[in-house]
């Protein structure tokens, strides 16, 4: 409050509007905190329940963030198996081609063996058709000679 000055003094009506008037002013500043105040206060609950979304909000992530942890475990150990049955199908495969491979190898081995004996196999049917004309030729050859002794027996039962 203000102090009252000698003038103010000396006329107490002048004195008791002047303290009305500070009241009344004293009394719109307490109003105007007041009304402050129940903004402060609702700002706060405002601010309260914001807080507590937020909690409720965070909570839900923590939730998730533990079920996100526990899927992305889950599919780590997924993964590490597909991975573990990935690397045991290559060497599966890689045995496979290995194997494969050597089975080629074997056939073509057999092969080579093959194209071997179809030449052996010619060549011996070569030899059996030059022994065939060997066998024909001494064929001819004893009946010529036959022919000839017979001749040289009919000579000689003509001559007795």
């Amino acid at each position: 409050m203000k102090k009252s000055n000698a003038k103010q003094m000396s006329n107490p009506t002048e004195a008791i509007v002047s303290l009305e008037k500070e009241l009344k002013n004293f009394d719109k500043q307490i109003k105007v905190l007041l009304a402050g105040f129940s903004s402060l206060v609702k700002n706060f609950d405002t601010v309260v329940k914001k807080i507590d979304t937020l909690e409720k909000r965070i909570d839900i992530m923590e939730k998730t963030s533990h079920s996100s942890i526990k899927t992305l475990e889950i599919n780590k150990k997924q993964t590490e198996s597909a991975l573990k049955n990935f690397l045991e199908l290559e060497k599966k495969i890689g045995s496979g081609i290995k194997e494969l491979i050597t089975r080629n190898k074997e056939m073509e081995d057999v092969a080579k063996r093959s194209k071997i004996m179809e030449k052996n196999l010619e060549l011996l049917k070569s030899s059996l058709e030059i022994i065939e004309n060997d066998v024909c030729e001494i064929e001819d050859m004893n009946e010529e000679v036959l022919d000839i002794m017979q001749q040289i027996q009919d000579s000689l039962e003509e001559n007795d």
